[in-house]
């Protein structure tokens, strides 16, 4: 047996360079010999020499023996052909040559994971030819079947779970893969042919040698589907070069290690696959441009309607902060937020990257909806970048300082604004903790603010530190403290702040952890799933959606089933909310099957007219009290028709305002309608008399 461990020897050490290092200079060197010797040329173009019937077989191992799969093996003749043969070992390490002249060659073997190595001498015929690679690798053995029947030729990518650099290969004609010179830790696999591909398979450890058949990781093709689409700037034209991203939306950006990657075209058109069934983000990046939304679809066997990724060029806000004396506000955390956002959070840690808050959902992380953050130099000076064109406002929190809000402003495209100099208040100082119920600081716990009257600063927040402290800056009046935190049902503190007063002592929270979960099936009272409701899950003490920030949230499926985790154990209130029906609350036990009964609603349609000359009155305002203290509202139309809808059934009072008419009050008994949206109460006469 012969063989060569790279290190050992000077010919050995040459042998650790990299395989092209060692084959251009033999290359070099065999052309520039056989132009010298002008060799003359045989039949088919094949050096003159003894026949080609021999054969080299061997092995390619680790330093410990264990054998290295799809390992590079190149063979040069010496003195001979200036172009070597090329293979690459199987499953268990082997190669073989066949076809050779009985004379000298030279092995070079590259495999990723180690330094290359070679034989610098191997005569032909030998069968036991080993080659020892210096260095260990594990390796990770596999097969990709469909219909139960092997699958050559598909492409096989791996990467660690954690993510990282993306690897490839090729099935063999057994549709056997493998991949050497791995490290320790869990990977991640998914195989692709055509327009089949298999679920990505994650958690697969890599092995010291190569496992036994039951051992082996099986992939299975299944039919894909292909994502299309078109990357557009803000005028809709497309834009060619961009890199395109689709992966697994279950969880945070970036967290699948196997993203489907490609780039757009010279129209901007891409194709992205195939990629098993699922949910999945689709993301595309440019320098100085920002994804205005990352879309997420729904992947079935068939093929999705192509996706527009629209980038837009990036706003800019600027401007300055002043405390309350009227000295720059070093250090204040200003967020420029997006209409419909309408907590203050003070951010906590780095911020995100543009992209990233750009592409975050609402709710994501401790970026909540498209908005972006900066701190205030020491002048107070701070600047907004990489804001999606639309409406925002600006808050401001400042230790000392009651949160700002600015009004709403809309942003242009690569527009850049100044806000000019945003002037704090001082206010009252409250601070507190929030601790589980050992007593131990809840890091990353939220705080907001509700006032008890019509006290200002409510609706500000807050995220507790590694200690679990919160400080606001509140003005007089009172108010209510709601704490949440991921994994522990809520807790709530009220304050006082007299004008005038001392601040108040520190205020502590206490959370439970909330382990417990909620399922069950949110119905009509006529058996009909409501799909796609919305639920919302309170304390059971707390008053509902308007007094604190809910537990737990959820949608149900298309069914009306719901699953909802992390709640705390015990009674819990459900609020229901859904476009056709009227809003609902039932009380139900966390670890319970809930089956939730919302009423069928019921609607009024009618009209106004002067009594006196029977003449549609055209512009009123209707406001009505149901059942239980359920409200609904609604104005007048041009031609004096009026719809009431999403109510309980039960009886109702009307109360109408109207312009140069007395108010007027009617009640109505509302039934269920027949169908959704129509009036269970038609053709409702309401007469007015002038003021």
């Amino acid at each position: 047996m012969e063989s060569a461990s790279a290190g050992r020897s000077p010919q050995a050490r040459s042998a650790a360079r990299p395989w092209f290092a060692l084959a251009v200079p033999v290359a070099l060197g065999l052309v520039a010999a056989g132009a010298c010797r002008r060799r003359p040329a045989v039949q088919g173009g094949a050096d003159a020499g003894p026949p080609a019937t021999a054969a080299i077989e061997g092995r390619v191992v680790d330093r410990r023996a264990h054998p290295v799969p799809e390992a590079r093996v190149l063979l040069f003749r010496l003195g001979g052909e200036s172009h070597p043969r090329e293979t690459a070992t199987d499953l268990e390490g082997r190669f073989r040559f066949e076809g050779l002249p009985a004379a000298g060659h030279r092995l070079l073997v590259e495999a990723t994971g180690f330094p290359a190595a070679a034989l610098p001498a191997v005569t032909a015929p030998a069968t036991a030819v080993e080659v020892r690679l210096d260095g260990e690798g594990r390796v990770l053995v596999g097969s990709v079947i469909a219909a139960g029947a092997a699958v050559a030729g598909a492409r096989v990518m791996l990467a660690a779970d954690e993510g990282g650099p993306i690897r490839e290969t090729t099935t063999r004609a057994s549709g056997g893969f493998a991949f050497g010179g791995l490290g320790e830790g869990s990977y991640a696999l998914r195989a692709v042919r055509g327009a089949e591909a298999s679920p990505t398979t994650r958690g697969v450890h890599a092995e010291e040698a190569a496992p036994a058949e039951a051992g082996r990781v099986r992939l299975e093709l299944r039919a894909g589907a292909l994502v299309r689409g078109r990357v557009v700037d803000d005028a809709g034209g497309g834009l060619a070069d961009v890199g395109v991203r689709a992966e697994a939306s279950g969880g945070a950006p970036g967290d699948d290690p196997l993203p489907a990657l490609g780039r757009s075209d010279a129209r901007g058109g891409f194709a992205l696959g195939p990629l098993p069934p699922g949910s999945y983000r689709l993301t595309a990046a440019r320098p100085g441009e920002i994804l205005r939304r990352a879309p997420v679809l729904d992947l079935g066997a068939v093929e999705p309607p192509p996706v527009v990724l629209e980038l837009v060029r990036g706003a800019r806000v600027m401007g300055r902060v002043r405390d309350g004396r009227g000295g720059p506000a070093s250090g204040a955390r200003v967020r420029c937020v997006a209409a419909g956002m309408e907590e203050l959070t003070v951010q906590e840690g780095p911020l995100p990257l543009a992209a990233e808050a750009a592409a975050m959902p609402s709710g994501s992380g401790r970026a909540l909806g498209a908005s972006r953050a900066a701190v205030a130099d020491r002048e107070g000076r701070f600047a907004v970048d990489d804001l999606i064109p639309g409406r925002y406002h600006l808050e401001v929190g400042y230790p000392g300082s009651e949160a700002f809000r600015s009004d709403e402003f809309a942003l242009a495209p690569g527009e850049r604004r100044d806000a000019g100099v945003l002037a704090l208040r001082a206010g009252v100082p409250v601070e507190g903790r929030v601790v589980d119920e050992g007593a131990v600081p809840i890091e990353g716990a939220r705080v907001s603010v509700s006032g008890t009257g019509a006290a200002a600063g409510a609706g500000a927040a807050a995220i507790t530190d590694a200690e679990g402290r919160f400080t606001f800056a509140l003005p007089a009046g009172g108010y209510r403290l709601s704490a949440t935190a991921a994994g522990h049902g809520a807790g709530q503190a009220a304050v006082e702040l007299p004008v005038g007063g001392p601040p108040p002592a520190p205020v502590q929270i206490r959370l439970l952890r909330a382990e417990a979960k909620l399922e069950g099936l949110v119905e009509d009272d006529g058996g009909r799933p409501l799909a796609r409701a919305r639920l919302q899950v309170f304390p059971a003490g707390q008053p509902g959606a308007g007094a604190g920030a809910p537990v737990g949230s959820g949608t149900a499926d298309v069914g009306g089933h719901f699953a909802i985790a992390a709640l705390p154990a015990g009674e819990l209130r459900v609020e229901i909310d859904h476009p056709d029906y009227p809003p609902h609350a039932e009380m139900v036990t966390a670890g319970t099957f809930a089956r939730i009964k919302v009423p069928f609603p019921g609607a009024v349609a009618g009209e106004l007219r002067a009594r006196a000359t029977g003449a549609e009155v055209t512009r009123a305002h209707i406001d009505a009290v149901g059942p239980a203290g359920a409200k609904a509202a609604a104005d007048v139309r041009k031609t004096g028709r009026f719809r009431l809808t999403r109510l309980v059934p039960g009886h109702w009072r009307l109360t109408v305002a109207a312009p140069g008419f007395r108010t007027v009050e009617r009640e109505v008994d509302v039934g269920a309608a027949v169908s959704l949206g129509e009036p269970s109460v038609r053709d409702l006469r309401v007469e007015l008399d002038p003021s």
